[in-house]
């Protein structure tokens, strides 16, 4: 998605009266998507951000953190076992809420001032009819049709490609565990249907 600008609302009062549609994302994939595409050692170019995320991570976590970027490749960058660690110390701090949007757990985003079970639409974009479902919500046409064929989304976000390859340690398995725990008790039913 390009050229899109979003405020933050600050006026919830009225948000049940009106359509809404929210695509989210399975928390665990989005962790580590946001690694692979924001703070990874596993490449040897510099993604951009780089400079900016890993930075900014470490500084949210503080200096209780033994944990330091790695600079041999010419640029900052975190193993995936770091970022989790860093991720975890940051939410074990109670500072989860700090992080940028591309860290931001989703039940502290979209989801912070209403549930999304007040929110018309919440899917995730392989959701079945997730694209006929944002096309009702801005059209405020009632007139879809769950057979539809052109309902489905098309998924090109690269950064997502070969998640299932990753082979995560037991350690960062149990770190995805704790810091998306909220996310999934939210989330669950909406990552279910989709």
């Amino acid at each position: 998605w390009t050229n899109i600008e979003a405020k933050r609302r600050t006026d919830w009062s009225n948000f049940k009266d009106q359509d809404s549609f929210a695509l989210i994302r399975d928390p665990k994939e989005r962790i580590v998507s946001a690694w692979k595409s924001k703070v990874t050692c596993d490449t040897d170019m510099e993604i951009r951000g780089h400079r900016i995320f890993v930075p900014e991570l470490l500084n949210l976590v503080g200096p209780s953190s033994n944990i330091t970027a790695r600079t041999d490749k010419g640029f900052p960058c975190l193993d995936l076992s770091d970022y989790l660690t860093v991720l975890s110390q940051i939410h074990g701090q109670g500072r989860e809420d700090l992080l940028n949007s591309h860290f931001l757990p989703q039940h502290l985003g979209c989801f912070k001032d209403v549930p999304p079970s007040m929110w018309t639409v919440v899917t995730t974009i392989g959701g079945p009819n997730a694209l006929c479902s944002l096309k009702s919500v801005v059209t405020k046409s009632a007139n879809m049709s769950n057979t539809d064929d052109d309902c489905q989304m098309i998924k090109t976000h690269a950064s997502a490609k070969g998640f299932e390859l990753l082979k995560p340690t037991r350690a960062d398995e149990v770190i995805l565990d704790r810091i998306t725990s909220k996310e999934y008790e939210m989330l669950g039913q909406y990552l279910n249907n989709a």
